[in-house]
C-alpha cells in the first residue's frame, strides 16, 4: 500500500516537472528558437559549409561570381507558399541518380535550404557524399532569410512546417 502511494507521488512530481519544462520551452521558443537552431545545426553538421542569408543575398547580386543553384528541399506544400527567388524545389527523397541529373558539374555552387536548416544540412551532407564540392547550407534557412527582410517569391509569408515552426 505504501509503495503504491510513493509511486503515485513520484509519478505526479515527474509529470509536474515535465509540464513546467515544456511550458518554459514553449515560452522560450519564439524569441530564441531560430538563434538556437542557427547554432545547433552548424555544430551538428560540422562537415557541411554554411552561409548566412546576408552573404547569400550579396552573392546573388554580385554578377562577377557564378550564381549558385538554389535548392528548396522542403515539402511541395511549403514551397508553394513561398521560396527564395529562382529556387528549385528538390524533395529530400529524390534519388541519387536524379540528383546527379539535376547537378551535372561537381563544382557547381549550390545552396540548399529548408525551414530552419536541418533538412537542408542533411541534403548538403548527402550531396558531399556524392562528390559535390561546392555545396552550402543556408544557416537559419528560409525562416531567417524572411525574418531578415530578404525577398521571397510567391508570398511574403513562410509556411511554418509544423506547430513549433509557427512559434518561431
Amino acid at each position: 500500500m505504501i509503495t503504491i502511494t510513493i509511486l503515485k507521488k513520484l509519478f505526479l512530481v515527474s509529470l509536474g516537472i515535465i509540464l513546467i519544462v515544456s511550458l518554459g520551452f514553449w515560452i522560450w521558443l519564439p524569441t530564441n528558437g531560430l538563434n538556437a537552431a542557427g547554432k545547433f545545426i552548424p555544430w551538428k553538421f560540422k562537415d557541411v559549409d554554411h552561409t548566412t542569408s546576408d552573404d547569400l543575398s550579396e552573392w546573388l547580386q554580385d554578377s562577377s561570381r557564378t550564381a549558385p543553384m538554389l535548392w528548396d528541399i522542403r515539402r511541395l506544400d511549403e514551397f508553394a507558399v513561398s521560396h527564395l527567388p529562382n529556387a528549385r524545389h528538390v524533395p529530400p527523397e529524390t534519388s541519387d541518380i536524379d540528383l546527379k541529373k539535376l547537378l551535372r558539374e561537381i563544382e557547381q555552387p549550390i545552396v540548399v535550404y529548408c525551414s530552419v536548416g536541418y533538412r537542408s544540412a542533411k541534403m548538403a551532407q548527402r550531396l558531399q557524399t556524392l562528390g559535390y564540392t561546392n555545396v552550402m547550407n543556408l544557416n537559419g534557412a528560409i525562416f531567417t532569410w524572411a525574418t531578415e527582410g530578404h525577398s521571397l517569391q510567391g508570398s511574403n509569408k513562410v509556411h511554418p512546417y509544423n506547430i513549433v515552426g509557427r512559434r518561431m
